[in-house]
């Protein structure tokens, strides 16, 4: 699952890497040759639009422990005077020393913020500390402090409790970790008991699948491309009467966009009929006016 990373802003130097790098994104054609030709493959197909954003932290090996643990779909934090004030969703990681120096340049103590990661869905929170702890089940008087990276249970209450969820990056899920979730609802009789935290997992497996690392994709019903922030992942055969080996095909779900086409699909024969038939008859019932 996804977990939330909690970066206070607060000092100089902080405050100005976020108005350099993430307020002004920083064109790939910039950071290319600081990287190898494969990561920057890579950026390229998540940023299609060229612009990226970045944010680094130093070398510690405390800092460096949990910078490994960051990974696609993981929910940052930003933090300054009492509240958390915007939040972005990790896209991808890299260690470049160089990239860093050119972006930030050195601290007072003469390191930079080399271990990168890269951001995207950067948007406006907030969210005074006091909220915070409280779902988070900290003392209220708590105060983020340092990098940090908080635990499953902990990310689980913050993306729940706040709707941090993103709709266009996922963390990369195995296919053994999908037909475990899948065979744990199974054997759910009440399914309303089974967490969204385990939903999450099938759901991130499906995207990976359908979507890979594209970030614009065609609707399968209307044929129009979208981000595929705009994409549904829907289920050919409705979901809650597919058998388990029909849970676990990736090709059991198309993806529909949330523009009319998700909403026809989801309509039986039956219903549709009768739903274009009652639009139609309210439609002759509509007086023009000038």
């Amino acid at each position: 699952m996804s977990n939330v990373i909690l970066q206070p802003s607060s000092n100089k130097d902080a405050r100005e890497h976020y108005v350099d790098t993430i307020a002004n994104p920083v064109s790939l054609e910039r950071i290319g040759s600081y990287i190898n030709a494969d990561d920057y493959i890579k950026l390229q197909a998540i940023y299609p639009s060229g612009d990226c954003m970045i944010w680094g932290v130093t070398p510690s090996k405390i800092n460096l422990n949990k910078w490994k643990r960051i990974k696609t779909g993981d929910i940052t934090l930003f933090s300054n005077s009492g509240k958390i004030y915007s939040s972005a969703i990790t896209t991808y990681k890299l260690h470049s020393k160089d990239l860093a120096v050119e972006l930030w340049d050195y601290n007072n103590k003469g390191v930079t913020w080399e271990y990168v990661y890269f951001i995207d869905e950067v948007k406006s929170l907030d969210i005074p500390y006091i909220e915070f702890n409280r779902v988070v089940g900290y003392a209220d008087n708590f105060v983020i402090q340092g990098f940090n990276i908080l635990d499953d249970e902990k990310s689980n209450r913050v993306i729940n409790g706040f709707d941090l969820e993103s709709d266009l990056y996922s963390e990369d899920v195995t296919y053994d970790d999908f037909k475990e979730e899948i065979t744990k609802e199974l054997e759910i009789e009440e399914t309303d008991k089974f967490s969204k935290g385990q939903r999450r997992v099938e759901q991130s497996w499906l995207r990976q699948n359908l979507f890979g690392r594209q970030t614009i994709f065609a609707c399968g019903c209307c044929g129009k491309e979208y981000p595929i922030s705009f994409l549904i992942t829907a289920h050919i055969k409705k979901r809650n009467i597919c058998n388990r080996e029909e849970r676990l095909d990736t090709n059991v779900v198309i993806p529909m966009c949330k523009f009319g086409c998700d909403d026809l699909f989801e309509l039986k024969t039956d219903d549709l009929y009768n739903y274009l038939k009652d639009l139609s008859q309210k439609s002759l019932n509509i007086i023009p006016l000038c």
